[in-house]
């Protein structure tokens, strides 16, 4: 591999949920067929919790998220894009969201609000399963304290 060829991104975003009488729901976001999470690339001059929340408005439409405070997860992985090899940084917030509607941008196909289970089922990527398992073994956890 020649390193003209490796370039290294980092991004951050949000796995929002809502709590309904009968589940805990998960927002993803649809592009392609592909559910994923609301992430982007962090510009010049952000930290990762504002860009997480940049992009969570530009692609949700979400403005003021309730922030679940002890959950950061970093995540890596590699992807080709135009032929160049990319390692790339994830790193994830948790956040609470009263609504069921988001507005989703330009970038995507479509929303969906899924339960664990019917996340695990549909999503592709394995960091996004790691996370949201994380991610609901964190709020039973912590629930009491959440509330």
């Amino acid at each position: 591999m020649l390193l003209s060829s490796f370039r290294t991104e980092r991004s951050a975003g949000f796995l929002i949920f809502r709590r309904d009488p009968d589940a805990m729901r998960f927002l993803f976001l649809m592009n392609k067929g592909r559910y994923d999470l609301p992430k982007g690339i962090k510009q010049v001059g952000e930290d990762d919790i504002t860009a997480a929340l940049r992009e969570l408005r530009e692609e949700a439409g979400i403005e003021k998220p309730r922030i679940v405070s002890g959950f950061k997860k970093m995540k890596h992985y590699f992807y080709r894009w135009e032929g160049a090899l990319v390692s790339k940084d994830v790193v994830y917030f948790l956040a609470e969201y009263g609504q069921e509607e988001v507005r989703i941008s330009h970038e995507h196909d479509g929303f969906s609000w899924l339960t664990e289970h019917e996340a695990l089922s549909k999503i592709k990527y394995p960091t996004l399963k790691e996370v949201l398992k994380e991610a609901v073994l964190f709020l039973s956890e912590n629930d009491r304290k959440l509330r």
